[in-house]
């Protein structure tokens, strides 16, 4: 019986990354000295703790390559084949990053069409308890090529649309490590230790469920649930079959009460901290070269909380790779009407990852604005998307990509009745597709009015009749509102808010 192993994530087809100390790592019998070799270089650990971890030093950009990993008192090994060194990006959030590839739109078609040889996906298991079944789950996962269409056609179509164009522009092998699960808050991929300031709301919500039951009566309660919801999910699809058109009372009157997403027991995904424990911790501390980030339409329940609650996800990732300068690129919410087109809370949680670019060293941010359906949680086009996310990369990584970023608002500039605006990235001016509609400005009473934007080459000037005195301006400050502004390469105006100081 072989005395050590690697971590899961390591396998045959696996990409490691480019340019960084290579970690390799596992768990085996204490005293065991384990000889890893890749492309010429060897190098050796003792297994403490039931824990080895060696490092490879940065190697260039290869393929077809083969790693070994000895025992070097029995002779027994573990061998890898084709193995890739390239870029690795995990692709982190919730249902968006996770929407399929072949679910997208035009992802039929690449499934078809394209030779996507240099693209390769690990999906990490979706589990949540730390039993049997994780560890076969983790035990089953390996690392897919594009030309096993089945397994493509689940990979997350944001992510392979970002890779593949990743892949053609730097002519080397792009791995993706996929771990993400749709309706999950950002509390749910974060240690407890992170949970502070507003952060840690999820956390107390969470232990006041959990006071006075044990660890198996909340499991139970969650297992009730789960009967209950497929019961419940059948009446709904049925009855909107024949009533398309029903409201959430209506489809309450019939099918019963949404209890989704059920209590938050310790084997629920959308408890704080399970995913943290059960999926980021399986491939953590492999080597990476960034993480993309689409996730925050489930935090909109708290989204004064998310700035805290995404910085500290960062911090806390960022400590657990132990790179301080890991790159995150974020996508921002784009539009969504939902039950409360006018409400303000998907605004809150675009202005708090904005926050979080503007704020955070080596980071990205994704402007989505314009790719949102009005009435689809789920907008279906992943492709520009992925283009957004892979010019970031190429940019802020690499340099030199032009027009990878949206317009920001930079300064406004207050003259009398009239204020003008500054913007970041906005090189070219800009082009409005119909009235520059969606700016708002206030006075010091607060109060927002429809505003009237004049398009200046770079620069925005806003008045309003109602206002003499303007204190504030917004723009697209809504969970949906149409999208009118565009730099001179295609981007939309970044939702934004500005006062006097």
């Amino acid at each position: 019986m072989a005395r050590f192993k690697a971590a899961p994530v390591f396998g045959d087809q696996m990409v490691l990354q480019r340019g960084k100390n290579i970690c390799v790592f596992g768990t085996g019998e204490d005293g065991v000295v384990v000889t890893a070799e890749l492309c010429g270089f060897e190098t050796r650990c003792v297994i403490t703790n039931g824990r080895w971890k060696v490092m490879f030093p940065p190697m260039g950009a290869c393929r077809h390559m083969n790693m070994t990993l000895t025992d070097e008192e029995t002779g027994d090994y573990i061998y890898f084949e084709d193995v890739a060194i390239g870029e690795v990006w995990l692709a982190g959030g919730q249902s968006n990053m996770e929407f399929e590839l072949g679910n997208c739109k035009g992802g039929e078609e690449a499934l078809q069409n394209d030779e996507s040889n240099d693209v390769r996906y690990y999906y990490v298991p979706k589990t949540t308890l730390l039993d049997e079944n994780h560890d076969e789950a983790l035990n089953a996962a390996s690392w897919e090529l594009f030309s096993d269409k089945e397994s493509a056609r689940h990979w997350s179509a944001a992510a392979y649309f970002c890779a593949k164009e990743m892949a053609q522009y730097l002519d080397v092998v792009v791995g993706i490590i996929g771990c993400n699960w749709g309706g999950t808050s950002a509390s749910c991929w974060i240690d407890r230790k992170y949970a502070r300031g507003g952060a840690a709301v999820y956390f107390g919500e969470y232990d006041a469920y959990l006071a006075g039951r044990t660890v198996d009566e909340a499991v139970s309660d969650y297992r009730d649930y789960q009967k209950y919801q497929s019961e419940y999910d059948e009446k709904r699809t049925e009855f909107l079959k024949t009533s398309p058109n029903a409201t959430e009372a209506e489809i309450a009157d019939v099918c019963g009460e949404n209890k989704y997403p059920g209590p938050p027991a310790p084997c629920n995904p959308c408890s704080p901290g399970i995913l943290y424990d059960s999926m980021v911790k399986s491939v953590c501390p492999y080597t990476l070269g960034g993480v993309l980030w689409y996730q925050g339409e489930t935090d909109e329940s708290h989204p004064h909380a998310y700035y805290t609650l995404l910085t500290q996800l960062i911090r806390n990732w960022r400590e657990a790779w132990r790179d301080d300068s890991l790159p995150f690129v974020i996508g921002q919410l784009p539009m969504y009407a939902g039950e409360n087109p006018d409400g303000e809370s998907w605004a809150l949680i675009r202005e708090a990852q904005m926050r979080v670019y503007d704020t955070i060293k080596n980071t990205g941010i994704v402007v989505l604005a314009d790719c949102g359906e009005r009435d689809n949680i789920h907008p279906v086009d992943k492709q520009p998307v992925g283009h957004r996310f892979a010019m970031q990369i190429l940019d802020m990584v690499y340099g030199g990509c032009d027009g990878a970023f949206a317009p920001m608002i930079d300064y406004p500039v207050w003259r009398g009745e009239t204020v003008e605006l500054r913007f970041k990235y906005s090189r070219g001016g800009f082009k409005a597709n119909g009235e520059p509609e969606g700016f708002e400005v206030c006075g010091e009473d607060g109060v927002y009015y429809p505003a009237y934007a004049d398009i200046s080459g770079e620069r925005i000037f806003i008045t309003a009749k109602n206002v003499k005195n303007p204190c504030g301006v917004r723009y697209l400050w809504r969970n949906y509102a149409e999208v009118h502004i565009f730099s001179a390469f295609g981007l939309p105006l970044a939702p934004f808010r500005i006062n006097k100081l």
